[in-house]
């Protein structure tokens, strides 16, 4: 495994330890939804939920889609998605970070 490789990982495990990005990947999982409805169903204020898309987005983790009907007049709200991801996390792989100096 690449050091970029092992920083990825390591960007990864840190975003997915916060709750809010994993019950905002949970709430994607169950039906796309654009940052505005994803932060009123989670609470959030617009620019927190954004932050929070966007770190998640940088990580490959979730993805935009773009909707397929366009209200006139207006640019298209994102909407988002969970990408399909899988991780694997093994002890090699840990000692692999901790020995690189990542972690």
């Amino acid at each position: 495994m690449s050091e970029d490789e092992l920083t990825k990982l390591v960007k990864t495990l840190k975003a997915l330890a916060n709750p809010i990005r994993l019950r905002m990947i949970a709430s994607l999982a169950e039906e796309p939804k654009h940052a505005y409805a994803l932060a009123k169903e989670m609470g959030l204020s617009y620019p927190l939920a954004h932050l929070h898309l966007k770190g998640l987005r940088k990580l490959g983790l979730i993805e935009e889609i773009t909707p397929e009907t366009k209200t006139e007049g207006r640019p298209p709200s994102k909407t988002y998605s969970p990408s399909d991801f899988e991780l694997v996390l093994n002890p090699s792989k840990i000692l692999e970070t901790v020995k690189e100096g990542i972690v």
